[in-house]
């Protein structure tokens, strides 16, 4: 099983108001850690709150040289997509998995509805949300409760970020593509 692991740095938590500024996306193939993608949006009206910017620490002024238009940037991620998720039949919608992974759909949704493009010819339907994964967990008494949270459960499972990466869209991707392994090997063990 293949998932793309995605994680979005936004001007906000409203997918409906705030602006996407960045998409992370790391192919996770049965526990290996593949090819990845970091895209900068640079949509026609930015809207951002100063509580999200003092979390993601985006320079907007950087930002805007290099970022990609949204169609731009949706065309670059539906290229990763099809080069890498590839069944017998040509490229496959790809099952998206992040932390909260509702929230950074919402978002890859609003880049392709800026683009013009079909959301559900590049990704599928299903998902896989290590936040709820962990919170099971939690229910089921295996893991403390405390763990749920993005930032504990990596600090518990010992993933660690290179100075300033934290709250990088790619960075965050690919952190959470090694806690779905350490979660799996968890499962493994029976802990």
């Amino acid at each position: 099983m293949k998932l793309l692991v995605v994680d979005t740095e936004t001007g906000g938590t409203d997918p409906r108001r705030h602006s996407l500024l960045t998409v992370g996306a790391v192919v996770w193939d049965q526990g290996e850690i593949g090819e990845e993608l970091g895209l900068r949006v640079l949509e026609r009206e930015l809207v951002v709150d100063p509580e999200a910017m003092a979390i993601n620490r985006i320079d907007l002024a950087e930002h805007h040289r290099d970022a990609l238009e949204p169609r731009l940037a949706a065309i670059e991620l539906v290229k990763f997509v099809e080069r890498n998720f590839v069944g017998s039949k040509g490229p496959e919608p790809a099952v998206v998995c992040g932390h909260n992974v509702a929230f950074d759909v919402a978002f890859l949704k609003r880049l392709f509805e800026q683009a013009e493009l079909p959301y559900d010819k590049c990704f599928s339907h299903r998902t896989l949300d290590t936040a709820s994964v962990l919170r099971f967990l939690a229910l089921a008494g295996r893991i403390p409760a405390e763990w749920v949270g993005s930032s504990k459960a990596f600090a518990h499972f010992g993933i660690r970020f290179s100075r300033n990466a934290r709250h990088t869209a790619t960075a965050d991707a690919r952190a959470t593509a090694r806690l779905l392994n350490r979660l799996l090997d968890l499962e493994r063990k029976g802990v």
